[in-house]
């Protein structure tokens, strides 16, 4: 005899959802109505919405709609195909083939990482900061942790127990990278919370340890002008230099350096919008900046940020410069060497950075003592 199924999706059982307008908004609970040989239940999808945002079995007027109705279709798919593969190979279907599915059949086991994957779908994120949160997702669904009601005081501890016996090349992983994933973790259980999934963050009861961030590596005025004077021996390593000096002359990241109009330099400033942050930024045009731009007829060479970061190290070697350098700190040597260095305000430099937060400016400012010092050094050896 074959096993027989109906899988309909039944929106706020509870009768508890109204109107996102509503003085107290509440949201309903999208379940899964499964009948199979003539046995139904309601298997939660952790998925709630408000009146209006379900109609005929489909989430509608929400910027994540799409997301949330494949993650939908993918619940009905998998319990069917369970119960197909029960046919095929003539087996009698049991209630518990559905566990590993990750669909719970009480209300309290809401899929947490299908949540955080869908809110990191419609949220507005930065390329770069959607890696790092696909990479936290990543973690919690190899540990396992992927419902809602897995996050207590001790599963944390012991996520933050595998975070410490990670290596990363070869290496423990930094305190300040553990401290970010929490901090991920703990945003979106914050989300959680306030869609009625979660009833508590457990991070309430616990501190994080924050870390302290190694000092970043800037380039000193010697080193830039050996860079400047370096001879490239092929064009790809020559658009690297000049593309690093830009970054060194304008304070522009890797990814803002992509997309700036230099066409739209005026008054020897330039102005934009932050690709990381959407903050908005007005930069100098120094005369070293002006030169290089002008020679590329105000349109630079783009670049893949690997293969980028791969040559500029590999022509930094070649001059003799072995401090740890990446394409950002182009952006550091800028803030540090550049601009506070020869006495820019914190605050003007701020608005250069594109800063939303002068606290993120005042960064830089703790490179400047060992900078004092090296100049101190080479102060004292000659004869004033």
């Amino acid at each position: 005899m074959l096993n027989t199924i109906k899988v309909s999706a039944v929106f706020d059982r509870k009768h508890v959802a109204t109107k996102a307008t509503a003085k107290n908004p509440l949201k309903g609970l999208i379940q899964l109505s499964v009948t199979i040989n003539g046995q139904r239940k309601f298997l939660s999808t952790g998925i709630k919405v408000y009146q209006s945002q379900f109609t005929a079995e489909q989430i509608v007027s929400r910027p994540d709609a799409q997301q949330l109705n494949d993650m939908l279709c993918h619940h009905r798919c998998a319990i069917i195909d369970t119960v197909n593969r029960c046919n095929a190979e003539g087996e009698i279907f049991s209630w518990s083939m559905l566990d590993s599915l990750k669909i719970r059949h009480n209300e309290n086991g809401t899929g947490f990482t299908d949540f955080m994957q869908a809110e990191m779908e419609s949220r507005r994120l930065a390329a770069s900061t959607l890696i790092h949160h696909r990479t936290v997702l990543q973690f919690l669904r190899e540990q396992g942790v992927t419902d809602c009601n897995q996050f207590t005081v001790d599963t944390i501890k012991r996520l933050d127990k595998i975070l410490h016996s990670r290596t990363v090349n070869g290496r423990p992983m930094m305190q300040t990278s553990i401290y970010n994933y929490h901090k991920i973790i703990k945003a979106y259980i914050w989300r959680a919370v306030k869609a009625g999934l979660m009833k508590a963050n457990p991070y309430s009861n616990i501190k994080t340890d924050k870390g302290e961030s190694k000092p970043r590596e800037v380039l000193t005025m010697d080193e830039i002008h050996r860079i400047e004077q370096l001879q490239p021996r092929s064009l790809y390593l020559r658009h690297v230099r000049d593309l690093f000096l830009v970054q060194i002359w304008t304070g522009l990241s890797y990814a803002d350096l992509m997309t700036a109009d230099f066409t739209s330099i005026e008054n020897d400033t330039l102005s934009g919008y932050r690709v990381k942050t959407g903050q908005p930024y007005i930069t100098t045009i120094l005369p070293q900046a002006r030169r290089i731009i002008e020679a590329y007829n105000y349109k630079l060479p783009h670049m893949s940020a690997a293969p980028y970061g791969r040559m500029l190290t590999c022509m930094l070697e070649s001059l003799g410069i072995t401090k740890k350098i990446t394409t950002h700190n182009g952006r550091h040597t800028f803030a540090t060497t550049v601009m506070l260095g020869h006495g820019v305000p914190v605050e003007v430099l701020q608005k250069m950075m594109g800063h939303k937060n002068i606290q993120t400016t005042m960064h830089y400012a703790k490179v400047q003592r060992p900078m004092v010092q090296e100049q101190a050094e080479r102060l004292s050896k000659l004869a004033l």
